[in-house]
């Protein structure tokens, strides 16, 4: 059953005690620039995701329909961008109502959801999969916070490793580059050590900045601007005496017809 603007129905309710139903309404995603993380042949975009709902929650949901690949959730559509889990980030929790991108491993699966019948209710909540809310919840976000000083230092560990080698890495391009010409033949030299000579970019961004500097003392204090006064009234002078000097040489070769 299709509803306003292409979505579809789907009736749902938090766990089997609960009485009442929550409508969630989805649709196939459709970009006009494809995209690497959510390819539309894949991909179900759902929308009135209540706020306690979580991706294990969405991931289950829609998982009778097909393997479900990722989940992202959002406070409203737009662009994803690729996120690694971490430790030191546990408070990247979407609050209040949000929007869903269920990315499915076939598009056989996302035919499947699209097929779904919209009066069956499903739950979000079940004895293997709960979805944790008040107190529980509170608790656990609680305890994410105090990470295991073990694991935490692992990934400390893996964190710096890869750091160090993206350093080592651009330092041996840094080198590959210092004896290489650019596109108009010029060879950038500069001393090394551990206060190698400033970039193209660095020198000139300080030649700027002086510039900046030297134009904002102009005519800071007062004699500065009494002199400068003094110069454009000489300078007017000087002008008008040209001037004077160019009128009358053209009368004297009688050149000069003022109307």
């Amino acid at each position: 059953m299709a509803t306003e603007f292409g979505f579809r129905l789907l009736r749902v309710k938090f766990n089997e005690s609960c009485k009442s139903n929550h409508f969630l309404y989805f649709k196939k995603h459709s970009v006009r620039e494809e995209e690497s993380l959510r390819p539309s042949d894949k991909t179900l975009f759902v929308i009135n995701v209540p706020p306690y709902c979580t991706k294990l929650a969405i991931k289950k949901l829609f998982g009778k329909c097909g393997g479900v690949k990722s989940v992202y959730l959002h406070k409203q559509p737009g662009k994803v961008k690729e996120t690694k889990t971490s430790l030191l980030n546990t408070d990247n929790e979407v609050k209040g109502f949000k929007v869903a991108y269920v990315v499915f491993k076939k598009p056989s699966s996302l035919d499947a959801a699209l097929k779904l019948d919209p009066m069956e209710v499903l739950l979000l909540s079940d004895e293997d999969n709960p979805v944790l809310t008040g107190v529980k919840k509170w608790s656990h976000e609680y305890s994410l916070r105090y990470p295991d000083p073990l694991t935490l230092q692992e990934e400390i560990d893996t964190f710096m490793r890869e750091f160090d080698k993206k350093e080592e890495q651009a330092k041996e391009a840094e080198k590959m580059e210092r004896g290489q010409p650019d596109e108009e033949g010029w060879i950038t030299v500069g001393k090394g050590g551990r206060k190698p000579g400033a970039t193209k970019v660095d020198a000139a961004e300080i030649q700027e900045k002086r510039k900046k500097k030297k134009k904002a003392l102009v005519n800071f204090y007062q004699f500065q601007q009494r002199e400068t006064k003094r110069e454009h009234i000489a300078q007017l002078r000087k002008k008008f005496e040209e001037d004077k000097k160019k009128i009358a040489e053209m009368k004297a070769a009688r050149r000069f017809r003022p109307y």
